[in-house]
């Protein structure tokens, strides 16, 4: 092997971490997607003042969800943390029937992943929108599912409510109470499955939900052994965005 042959080798093993490290990421990222600092609008207000009167005799989960089935689409800036000291911040953005797209900030800034479900397909950029090399995959495809099998396409907000909703099942929720959290007024609700029962590994999750509109601004959650799995906030949330028509078919 020359010295040109070794530096290529070592450029490709570079490229092929990066790459394997984005597709974890994205997984990881993609299932606890939070909102906060909705923008205004005349529907949100409506939104706001029926969560508001209905929150001490209903689920607030189920508000929540409610609410979740009116939007269109949304974006936010994702920054979520682990026990391990990872530290991600991705802008989120979705639009239905469940387009996603993910803009990598950190780690691996500037990389674009991207979900059509039309065609059932992901499209990777690790370097750069419009940059070499472009991977189509699966969302069943294990490189881009994490340990626990979360999936791009099943990663918006609505299934971390109906996730949150199966735990309620059977299990236990608490109203820990009213907190103000990056300014904002929330509802601090604790919900734990039932013992021996996760979903998607999760057991616990604390969750806080913007009294405003009804959605959450941050999510904690726990394993069944009571460990903490992933911290997410979500900053710079705006609602029923027009995205240009391009956005998600680039």
């Amino acid at each position: 092997m020359t010295a040109g042959d070794g530096s290529c080798l070592l450029t490709l093993l570079r490229q092929e971490t990066i790459i394997s490290d984005l597709l974890s990421l994205a997984v990881m990222c993609a299932t606890l997607l939070l909102f906060s600092g909705i923008a205004p609008a005349v529907e949100n207000v409506a939104v706001a003042s029926a969560f508001s009167q209905s929150v001490e005799t209903t689920n607030p989960i189920d508000l929540s969800r409610q609410q979740f089935q009116r939007i269109q689409s949304y974006q936010v800036l994702l920054r979520s943390s682990s026990p391990q000291g990872e530290s991600k911040i991705i802008r989120y953005s979705y639009r239905k029937p469940g387009f996603v797209r993910m803009d990598f900030t950190q780690p691996h800034a500037g990389a674009v992943l991207i979900y059509n479900p039309v065609s059932r397909k992901v499209k990777l950029w690790p370097f750069g929108l419009g940059t070499f090399p472009v991977l189509n995959l699966s969302p069943t495809d294990s490189l881009i599912q994490d340990d626990r099998g979360h999936r791009v396409d099943q990663s918006d907000i609505g299934v971390l409510l109906s996730n949150i909703r199966r735990l309620q099942h059977d299990g236990k929720t608490v109203t820990v109470g009213e907190v103000t959290l990056v300014g904002r007024s929330t509802l601090h609700l604790s919900v734990t499955g039932p013992k021996g029962v996760s979903v998607d590994g999760v057991n616990r999750y604390e969750i806080w939900l913007d009294k405003s509109h009804g959605l959450p601004v941050k999510v904690v959650s726990y394993d069944p052994q009571g460990n903490l799995l992933e911290t997410v906030l979500m900053d710079a949330m705006v609602i029923n965005i027009q995205f240009p028509t391009d956005f998600f078919t680039p």
